[in-house]
């Protein structure tokens, strides 16, 4: 039987919560199965309603519920939760919790349904539907027109938008793109964009966020149980783009170039993306052809080559004269 209770009983549970910080794979769908119990775990990163951080404040127009026999707190109607800078909105919003043998209350998976929104000082993502679970500290946006919008680059995707708090690792997946501000694109059918906060913390500077795994296909596959990572909040303001890894259709797009290939790599700090696997270069009607393109995207430069052990007959071209100079323009 739900009982409807006050606001002041949902926040008092909220805020009992802990997230322990052991890292999961990525889940293809939201997660189901309730986690076991498991002891709280201090230091660990937190989204609105943990045990650390500031207040947090709860509003829904058509009130709150908690249903104690499923253990959790529904908040239904234009709910909104903000806790500092952070804000979660959606028509509706459920904490899933439970109860550990220590006593006390856990809040282990937040589910959001309905015009999702979730915004931060610099960043803004928007879908259908979005899941949070807390144990693993991944989240998964799904639905129409997902989005993650920061101030030099919006993010797309078809089928799935995950962030993946421990590893500070975003991945897009179906037809997933990254454009910037300058006009560049980067677009393939997965997407993994990895974050830098090592400037941030004490001891680490100069350090880059540790890459996960990959599976035989070359994509991020899962940590071994019980990795542990000092990650920043979800959406945390004080993240900077590393890199971008790409796999399957691969296509940079600028605003006079377009190159192909099956993988590729961008490092956000160098501007220099290295593409692999049948690439191919097109400006207007120029082509080539070879086995890999390195292009750096702030300078203009680009160098197509062969793997070592091909020949030297890989790289192909198709020059097309420019009738105005005479000459011929370069790919």
């Amino acid at each position: 039987m739900i009982a409807r209770r006050s606001l002041a009983v949902l926040v008092a549970g909220l805020l009992s919560a802990a997230a322990p910080a052991q890292v999961a794979p990525p889940p293809a769908t939201p997660p189901q199965a309730a986690p076991p119990q498991g002891a709280q775990s201090p230091g660990a990163p937190q989204l609105p309603g943990g045990a650390d951080g500031p207040p947090i404040e709860i509003v829904a127009r058509d009130g709150i519920e908690w249903d104690r026999d499923q253990q959790r707190y529904i908040a239904r109607g234009a709910a909104k939760v903000t806790q500092g800078d952070k804000t979660v909105e959606a028509d509706t919003l459920t904490a899933h919790y439970r109860q550990p043998d220590g006593g006390g209350t856990q809040v282990y998976r937040y589910t959001a349904a309905g015009a999702v929104r979730i915004s931060t000082p610099t960043q803004r993502a928007v879908a259908d539907n979005g899941v949070y679970d807390v144990d693993s500290g991944v989240f998964v946006l799904t639905g129409k027109a997902m989005k993650i919008t920061t101030p030099e680059q919006e993010i797309t995707a078809r089928d799935s938008l995950e962030y993946w708090e421990h590893k500070r690792l975003a991945v897009a997946r179906g037809k997933a793109q990254v454009s910037t501000t300058d006009g560049k694109r980067i677009a393939a059918d997965t997407l993994a964009a990895y974050f830098d906060t090592a400037a941030d913390a004490p001891g680490t500077k100069g350090q880059r966020a540790q890459k996960p795994p990959v599976t035989s296909a070359g994509q991020p596959a899962a940590a071994a149980p019980g990795a542990r990572s000092g990650a920043p909040d979800l959406f945390g303001s004080n993240q900077k783009l590393d890199r971008i890894e790409a796999f399957g259709g691969v296509i940079v797009t600028t605003p006079t170039e377009i190159a192909q290939g099956e993988k590729a790599v961008y490092n956000a700090k160098t501007g220099v993306a290295l593409l692999t696997g049948n690439v191919k270069l097109t400006r207007g009607r120029n082509q080539a052809n070879g086995d890999f393109l390195e292009i750096n995207l702030n300078s203009g430069l680009y160098k197509l080559g062969c793997r070592p052990g091909t020949g030297s007959n890989c790289v192909r071209g198709l020059f097309v004269p420019d009738k105005q100079g005479g000459g011929s323009a370069r790919p």
